[in-house]
């Protein structure tokens, strides 16, 4: 027991080395170069390195937790101002969300599993307050060793289809429990509404 509990002790605080490292090169990038396609695509590329990790962020370590219907967010890190959020989100079968923005930047990289995002364009100006038109546009999935970025405009929705646990990083410029404004959109008919964030967060320690 006493050996498990060094090893536990060891892998947690590699993990937490790890973390601070990614979230720091991160800032760094996103200082260096603002937020465009190229500088997130760089976000991703540094998120996969550490989603390689895998003896550090599994769904062993990371599960959907019992009373969660069908995906756990885990914080793993964030600024005191709230930016630079870093989650790992947690998922099976039959977890999706509504096409919806986020009114910040994002960057999704995948660890185990598969996640289908779906990519979607907005019809409309934004003339008419709770009115909008989409269509989708594309598709993507991310599992092993791919990942996707959304600028703060960009709307997309996810979609857990397979058996197995699925596990991705999400990072995002600002907190999604202070992004007041993301909205989920009705395709069906026309509508938005504001998205309030997950409440069941689970803070990594």
């Amino acid at each position: 027991m006493g050996y498990m509990s060094e090893a536990a002790e060891y892998l947690d605080t590699q993990r937490s080395i790890q973390i601070e490292e990614c979230v720091d090169d991160i800032r760094s990038l996103v200082a260096s170069s603002g937020v465009t396609g190229a500088s997130l695509t760089q976000v991703k590329i540094r998120l996969l390195q550490l989603a390689a990790k895998t003896e550090l962020f599994n769904t062993d370590i990371f599960p959907v937790q019992k009373g969660d219907s069908a995906s756990s967010l885990y914080l793993l890190s964030e600024d005191d101002n709230h930016e630079y959020a870093f989650y790992a989100v947690s998922e099976i079968t039959g977890n999706m969300s509504p096409p919806h923005d986020h009114t910040t930047w994002a960057v999704i990289a995948g660890i185990e599993g598969e996640e289908l995002n779906k990519f979607y364009l907005r019809l409309d100006g934004g003339e008419e307050l709770g009115h909008a038109r989409i269509e989708e546009a594309h598709s993507e999935v991310v599992g092993i060793g791919t990942g996707v970025t959304l600028m703060p405009e960009d709307i997309h929705s996810i979609h857990c289809l397979v058996d197995q646990p699925t596990l991705n990083f999400h990072f995002y410029g600002r907190s999604i429990e202070h992004l007041p404004k993301r909205k989920a959109f009705n395709m069906s008919d026309g509508t938005y509404r504001y998205f309030p964030a997950n409440p069941h967060i689970y803070k990594c320690t």
